[in-house]
């Protein structure tokens, strides 16, 4: 079987991460007896716009999407900005071409990793956002060209909530907590919304409950917005699978990335039904970009969601035995404190922790 996958360096650390990502993916791979995918880069970026005015290479798009997964390090420069001010992000563009409907943002405590509480239950933090990637008030988005700006005194942005993407949303969340409580997780599906205030939250609830139907052995609860938040400050380790509109997604998922030592810990897939791109959730960090002190983590463990997707796409088991030597190896380099990223207080950057984890996967049991 010939697999395909598109990759976007993009900019900045992302470069760097995402090579680390993808070489510890191929290992994994042959680990398990697969040959590796065919890479072919597709070039995009705030460099490329600078470069040549476009945010991505003439057809882009199109050969992105025409691989088996996209994998993207990261897009986008503070210096290098549109007209109107906003920065560069075609990968906006590729979310709502290809109805990445489902962002998947992993949030898992791991031994040995500093954390901001100081709570003893924070090593039991283990569960995962859903978030709607390809309308809500991302809908909007600069990208898309759709805000209205009237005299130059007032700016009006839309969010749009449709009922095929949220049943196909909220199928996905009932759907993965279903394979988690495979697993042993308790099973449960909280909507974060707004249903008390906006009519679009509201209508969004209401598909919750109609697809929840189809699951009765899963728990369902609701729960707004400004809660959830204050809630996964005081007991994130209650959480199990949250599914939310894209900017609540984008933003529950920074501060969650921030319970379990960063944005370097931050992995995220976005699937869709045809397609699913995955990245790191951080960004192009120009203030750390070559000086190899960044975490690679996110994308690697990215990456591993990248395999668990082709598994299921390609029906290909081996597929997910490559995803689960790569968790274990990141598992096992955590709990003997040979995984020790700088941006958590340690003293290894990119190159050492993509070595360290390299050497684990060689004694990993396939």
């Amino acid at each position: 079987m010939s697999v395909t996958i598109s990759l976007i360096k993009g900019d900045g650390i992302g470069i760097d991460v995402s090579e680390a990502a993808l070489y510890l993916a191929e290992k994994a791979l042959a680990k398990v007896g697969v040959v590796p995918p065919k890479i072919f880069e597709v070039s995009a970026g705030a460099g490329y716009f600078a470069e040549t005015g476009l945010d991505i290479e003439p057809q882009g798009e199109e050969k992105a999407g025409d691989a088996d997964a996209i994998f993207m390090g990261a897009i986008g420069m503070p210096s290098i900005r549109h007209a109107d001010g906003t920065e560069i992000s075609p990968h906006l563009r590729l979310r709502e071409r290809y109805k990445l409907y489902a962002g998947v943002r992993p949030i898992k405590a791991f031994p040995n990793v500093p954390m901001p509480l100081i709570s003893p239950k924070t090593k039991n933090i283990d569960f995962v956002i859903i978030r709607e990637s390809s309308e809500g008030l991302f809908y909007s988005a600069a990208v898309h060209g759709r805000s209205k700006v009237i005299n130059d005194s007032v700016c009006d942005e839309t969010l749009r909530i449709t009922r095929d993407t949220s049943e196909k949303l909220h199928d996905f969340a009932f759907r993965f907590a279903t394979k988690r409580k495979e697993k042993g997780y308790k099973a449960q599906v909280t909507c974060v919304d707004k249903a008390n205030v906006f009519t679009a939250m509201a209508f969004f609830r209401q598909i919750f409950d109609e697809v929840s139907l189809r699951y009765p052995l899963i728990s369902k609860s609701y729960r707004y917005v400004d809660a959830t938040a204050f809630d996964l400050v005081r007991h994130p380790w209650t959480a199990d699978v949250l599914v939310t509109e894209n900017i609540f997604g984008d933003i529950l998922s920074d501060l969650a990335g921030a319970l379990v030592g960063g944005m370097g810990m931050a992995a995220c897939g976005e699937i869709g039904e045809q397609i699913g791109l995955f990245q790191p959730a951080h960004g192009s960090g120009p203030d750390i970009m070559g000086k190899d002190i960044a975490n690679p983590l996110a994308a690697i463990m990215s990456a591993g969601l990248m395999l668990d997707y082709l598994s299921e796409k390609l029906n290909e088991p081996a597929y997910e035995d490559a995803a689960r030597i790569l968790s274990s190896a990141i598992e096992t380099g955590f709990a003997f404190n040979r995984l020790r990223p700088i941006e958590l207080g340690g003293n290894m950057g990119t190159k050492a922790i993509t070595k360290e984890i390299s050497f684990l996967l060689d004694r990993e049991n396939a």
